[in-house]
């Protein structure tokens, strides 16, 4: 087989497993910050957080704490799926509030151990484990939804 054919073969699976990836919906990264998912992309925005975005640049979505709930939503939104959508992003809220409270908590208990305040640290600690808890409980909630490769 010469060089050019060679190069054509692999040209035509190359397009062939990226337009299945495509419309499986499979999350392939674009760039650093971009991962296009369907006909949908998923960027991570100047705060840190994910912006599900369609190619006309309308943001669907924006905001979102977790990637992995951005790509579900941008799966489900390009099945049309919107009632999990639904779902996942109260999921989500749940997973970002608790996630908020326990870095709250360390905080609080640093200062705490820099007073050797014992009482309070018993108490932060508690608190700690109850939100991590429920902070797991959201995040295995939202792993449900993800679709198998």
């Amino acid at each position: 087989m010469n060089r050019d054919a060679l190069i054509n073969k692999l040209d035509r699976a190359t397009e062939r497993a990226a337009s299945m990836a495509i419309s499986r919906g499979y999350p392939i990264r674009m760039s650093k910050k971009s991962t296009l998912i369907g006909n949908t992309f998923v960027e991570k925005n100047s705060n840190g957080f994910y912006d599900v975005i369609l190619p006309n640049k309308e943001k669907l979505y924006k905001d979102l704490y977790v990637f992995d709930v951005a790509v579900i939503i941008a799966q489900r939104h390009n099945s049309g799926e919107m009632s999990t959508i639904k779902k996942v992003l109260s999921l989500e809220e749940r997973y970002s509030k608790y996630h908020n409270d326990m870095m709250h908590y360390l905080s609080c208990l640093k200062g705490a151990r820099k007073n050797h305040d014992i009482e309070r640290m018993a108490i932060l600690e508690d608190k700690f484990q109850v939100a991590e808890t429920l902070a797991k409980g959201a995040r295995d909630g939202i792993s449900i939804f993800k679709r198998i490769k």
